[in-house]
């Protein structure tokens, strides 16, 4: 049987990869080459470009679901400080890579990138951890899959607004 929310745990697969390169980004700070920067770089659009979208997604859409369903408004609260402090460290990230290119960094520079990286690896994958097991099921519970679909079309939709509906 597939669950409603299939959609979505499909998009965390999809996102896990580009999620477990924030650490091979970190690890290779310490062997710093010509393409380390530009790794830092591509990072970044990545988070900005598909992680960012999803968050706001989820915030206009999926965590309100979850309130109203189960009658526990503010419920998604601590789900939406991840995405601040997410975004936070994306900022930090962009700013530090800028004032780095194409310099080496110094070590102090190198910690402060790994620490961006590995914090924000570990914030990432642990709320995805949060909406998989947590959240997802309540939506599995309570919606069809095609309330599910239509919800996922809205995310979508809040995701990437220019983007013409399939």
């Amino acid at each position: 049987m597939t669950l409603p929310t299939e959609p979505m745990r499909a998009e965390h697969r999809d996102l896990h990869p580009h999620v477990a390169d924030l650490r091979t980004v970190a690890d290779s700070i310490s062997h710093w080459d010509a393409d380390t920067a530009g790794k830092i770089v591509g990072t970044v659009t990545f988070l900005r470009d598909h992680l960012v979208p999803h968050a706001r997604a989820e915030e206009a859409v999926l965590y309100p679901t979850v309130e109203r369903l189960q009658e526990a408004p503010r419920a998604t609260a601590t789900m939406v400080a991840d995405h601040s402090e997410i975004v936070a460290r994306i900022d930090a990230l962009e700013a530090l890579g800028r004032s780095l290119s194409p310099r080496r960094p110094s070590e102090a520079e190198a910690n402060e990138l790994r620490a961006e990286l590995y914090g924000l690896w570990a914030i990432v994958a642990l709320h995805f951890v949060k909406e998989e097991e947590v959240l997802l099921p309540i939506l599995d519970a309570h919606l069809s899959e095609a309330d599910a679909l239509a919800l996922f079309e809205r995310m979508g939709a809040v995701a990437h607004p220019s983007t013409p509906a399939a």
